[in-house]
């Protein structure tokens, strides 16, 4: 009777266990979801415009993908659109709604999480509210194959720290000589945060030597100063027509006549959707875990 009892309290440790073990590995946010947080060290270098880029042609090889406007001090991405959302980000920080309501439809199948000024109470929160949001946010993102982040420009806390918990940090610069030294300002702050991958987008250039030339000054000086190097995923040539779809509220790179801009954005989005990163924390996880 004695060795029953004794059987029974060791089969309801191990379920305990076993529970418990599931707990924690859904607490700790595994992920199969591919963060990519869109980034740059200065403004006017066509960030947003990319990361919405991105996000259409991704989610054109039937991949879900959530584009998150991550800018505190101008979130634009539903004005680029024309999408005028009922909620953003912060309704749902204050209570007023769930996050899925959040969430609204945009071009090519994408979902967009409209962002707000309201973001910058996420560094004010209590314990509790923290602990709510990261776990709603953790399970929105296993809803999805990728999540883009545009973030805003600059070296700012927020930015740098969305930058730096994403899978792959994709830093966007031009050739001018501001944007280079603003670019390795980051590439310097994202390292010291632990920044694990930096893909470099050139944007604006004449042509593809005159991205690769301004890719290899960053890179030389990453290297020489940081001992880590960069990775250059594309170029993208100046196109002229760009302010005529923002006027238009469009997506330039579904319109057939821009096939030359969305075929290097097609490139761009192979090298970086086919990166692995198997067993993983989430993007969420990583974002709130470093507080």
């Amino acid at each position: 009777m004695n060795d029953q009892a004794q059987k029974l309290r060791e089969l309801a440790k191990n379920r305990q266990y076993i529970g418990t073990a599931a707990d924690m590995a859904r607490n700790a946010g595994i992920s199969k979801c591919r963060s990519i947080a869109v980034t740059s060290g200065k403004g006017g270098v066509g960030k947003t415009n990319i990361a919405l880029f991105l996000a259409v042609t991704i989610a054109a090889a039937r991949k879900r993908v959530l584009l998150m406007d991550a800018d505190l001090g101008l979130a634009n991405v539903h004005i680029l659109l024309g999408i005028a959302p009922e909620h953003n980000i912060s309704h749902f920080i204050e209570g007023e709604c769930g996050l899925e309501e959040v969430i609204c439809k945009g071009p090519g199948g994408i979902d967009i999480l409209p962002g707000a000024s309201g973001l910058e109470k996420l560094a004010n929160l209590d314990s509790g509210r923290l602990e709510l949001l990261q776990r709603e946010f953790s399970k929105l993102e296993r809803n999805y194959d990728f999540l883009l982040i545009d973030t805003g420009a600059g070296i700012g806390a927020s930015v740098t720290q969305f930058a730096s918990r994403a899978d792959t940090a994709l830093l966007v610069m031009t050739p001018e000589p501001t944007s280079l030294a603003d670019a390795y300002a980051m590439v310097k702050i994202l390292y010291e945060k632990g920044s694990q991958r930096i893909a470099v987008i050139v944007n604006m250039v004449s042509s593809e030597k005159e991205g690769v030339e301004t890719f290899d000054r960053l890179n030389a000086l990453v290297v020489k100063f940081l001992k880590r190097p960069v990775e250059l995923v594309g170029t993208l040539n100046i196109n002229r027509d760009v302010p005529k779809y923002v006027r238009r509220q469009q997506v330039l790179i579904l319109d057939r006549g821009q096939e030359q801009t969305a075929s290097r954005i097609k490139a761009i989005a192979r090298k970086l959707s086919g990166l692995t990163f198997a067993g993983k924390q989430g993007f969420f996880s990583r974002f709130w875990g470093s507080r």
